[in-house]
């Protein structure tokens, strides 16, 4: 077998990018080949062929939320066969909900069992043999779903990722049988108490996870950004990281985050996975709103019956029983929760004074965030007093005038808790934490890794090629990939217009032409009418001449026609001026080429790029 058809860092970026853009197979196809071209300066020496998650068979009825794109590369005159996999990041809320499960509680592996099938249909599909090379193109969720796979199915010869969320060891503890048994003998941990793993030394367990399958990390190979949000949180408890790594600086005004994320205290990332975990359990049984009433007790059905006063004191009336019981519920799970949020917010102040420290925020923000979380906590303590209230009211006699009033007093002060740290979010909700939020985000993008990639006078913008010229003293910066798709476009539309001249000049000769015969036919078989029967012609006589006898008839008509010749040189003139805007246009877009290729050396290869843009259009 050759070498990887796909076998740049660059190209392999802008492959997985593509897997963004909600492409038909055909404008794939289409865009794969315009890249391969821009990258390696010759056409493609290999056929595609498309195969997606969305067809696959092995997948129907799959909740998990997983999206994929399998391309098989085969040429055999060029000894390729090849199938790339591009496993999507996270998108929907349903690839966010799985990164609680699957990533911070470690309970869940469905969209890695979803890629494994995904894998072996695909390999069906394109039928493919054992000795097919299978590659694994991910980024953000993707890597850890395309990993896991890997480490528990084998499923492929190689993975190539970009800011990828790390394999986490209580998701494959959890998951995979084998593991689960070497990690309880190392660690002592008894059949009965598998959740004793938490407890862990996590900093043990991600050596010995490490270790264990370190053989399969021989095949993966990543490009990270220490910009990369997933970055910063990969080094705590949960994550650890296989095969070889090659950090990126993608914004180099900020240190990025991981600094900041290695100062979290362990117990409060615990406490937050906890809450996870507690998530994760719940929500497999119900749904989000089986996942909230488990967690703070509140009963959704109840709580969406509620909009008003009136409507409040119906339910209470005709629930009464069950809204006591969900008084008890929250009271019993509030204050666990709240001691978890407290662990978060009592770190406030260090963890911003971080973001402060590495240029993020100014100290008048971090005051403000400090604040509002604050205000936040404190609110969150005044629902928690609220409902002890309930509690204590709930056993006062059914439908009583203390107890409806105690109930709906106590109702109202959370409502207006609820106002007070919707306020808090509103306050923080500036444009200043916006475009925070957004630097921070994209350090997360394909498009900022691909840019920082920049090597020789070849650079990127966004996921475009871009390269530099000098010309004496002057540096000029040319966007190849534009200007291939601006040439290939424009020669493109040039050529239907010239299609669209050509049925023009059909209609011009078929129909006006044509119509023009007819309506002379029509004339000619009226004359020959006239001529053979005469008499008819009376009534039109009568119409031009008087006369009073009614004995007189027409016995010979004879007409001298003259037919001319259809003039339509007006029509020529104006499809000489579309074929010459044609002319014109096609000119326009060779001097565009040449000056582009005079640019550069004939070492760059330009001219070839474009015949092959227009070859393989």
């Amino acid at each position: 077998m050759s070498e990887e058809v796909i076998d740049t860092q660059e190209m392999r970026l802008r492959l997985i990018d593509l897997e963004y853009k909600d492409l038909s197979k055909e404008e794939l196809k289409k865009e794969i080949e315009r890249i391969y071209v821009e990258e390696y300066g010759k056409e493609l020496s290999a056929e595609i062929d498309v195969f997606s998650s969305s067809e696959a068979n092995s997948l129907e009825g799959d909740a998990s939320g997983y999206d994929g794109t399998a391309i098989h590369f085969q040429s055999k005159e060029n000894n390729i066969d090849e199938v790339y996999v591009i496993s999507q990041g996270t998108q929907g809320s349903k690839d966010w909900k799985y990164n609680m499960k699957a990533m911070l509680a470690g309970q869940d592996i469905s969209q890695a069992n979803a890629t494994w099938k995904f894998v072996n249909e695909a390999k069906r599909t394109f039928e493919s043999g054992d000795s097919t090379s299978v590659i694994g193109l991910s980024h953000s969720l993707a890597h850890n779903n395309n990993t896991t796979a890997h480490l528990l199915y084998n499923s492929f010869d190689d993975i190539y990722s970009v800011n990828g969320a790390q394999l986490n060891y209580y998701q494959l503890y959890n998951n995979n049988e084998k593991f689960k048994k070497a990690v309880d003998k190392k660690f002592s941990i008894s059949i009965s108490e598998s959740h004793a793993i938490y407890d862990l030394d996590p900093d043990k367990l991600k050596a010995f996870a490490k270790d264990y399958f370190k053989d399969k990390g021989e095949n993966i190979h990543q490009i990270i950004s220490e910009d990369d949000p997933l970055y910063a949180v990969s080094g705590v408890r949960g994550f650890f990281t296989l095969g070889d790594v090659k950090m990126v600086d993608t914004n180099t005004d900020y240190p990025g985050l991981r600094s900041i994320m290695d100062d979290i205290p362990d117990d409060v990332v615990k406490d937050f996975q906890e809450l996870a975990i507690q998530y994760t359990t719940a929500s497999n049984r119900g749904g989000t709103d089986a996942a909230i009433q488990d967690i703070l007790g509140v009963d959704m059905r109840l709580v969406n019956q509620i909009d008003g006063f009136w409507s409040g004191a119906e339910t209470y009336i005709t629930d009464q029983s069950e809204i006591n019981k969900m008084i008890g519920d929250v009271n019993d799970k509030l204050p666990r929760l709240l001691s978890q949020i407290r662990s978060v917010t009592t770190n406030a102040d260090v963890i911003f004074q971080r973001f402060v420290d590495a240029g993020y925020i100014s100290a008048n923000q971090k005051e403000l965030l400090v604040t509002e979380f604050t205000n936040i906590q404190s609110n969150l303590d005044g629902i928690q007093e609220s409902i002890s209230i309930l509690e204590d009211i709930k056993f006062l006699p059914n439908l009583s005038g203390a107890g409806l009033g105690g109930n709906l007093t106590a109702a109202l002060d959370i409502k207006n808790h609820v106002e007070n740290i919707q306020k808090s979010f509103d306050k923080l909700d500036t444009k200043e934490f916006r475009a925070l939020l957004q630097t921070i985000g994209s350090g997360h993008d394909i498009t900022g890794v691909l840019e920082s990639m920049s090597k020789g006078n070849k650079s990127y913008l966004g996921t475009d090629m871009v390269l530099t010229a000098t010309k004496g003293k002057e540096k000029i910066q040319v966007n190849i990939s534009a200007a291939m798709r601006m040439y290939e476009e424009g020669k493109s539309i040039l050529d239907d217009k010239t299609t669209e001249i050509k049925r023009l000049q059909t209609a011009i000769d078929q129909e006006i032409i044509q119509c023009y015969k007819e309506e002379r036919k029509k004339v000619m078989n009226k004359i020959d009418d006239m001529e053979a029967n005469p008499s008819t012609c009376l009534t039109i006589l009568r119409k031009h001449v008087f006369f009073f006898r009614l004995d007189k008839s027409v016995t010979n008509v004879n007409v001298h026609e003259e037919f001319y010749p259809f003039n339509h040189n007006n029509m020529d003139d104006k499809i000489s001026l579309l074929d010459k805007s044609v002319e014109k246009g096609h000119t326009y877009l060779d001097n565009y080429r040449s000056a582009i290729e005079d640019l550069f050396d004939e070492e760059e290869n330009i001219a070839a790029i474009f015949d092959a843009v227009m070859e393989g259009s």
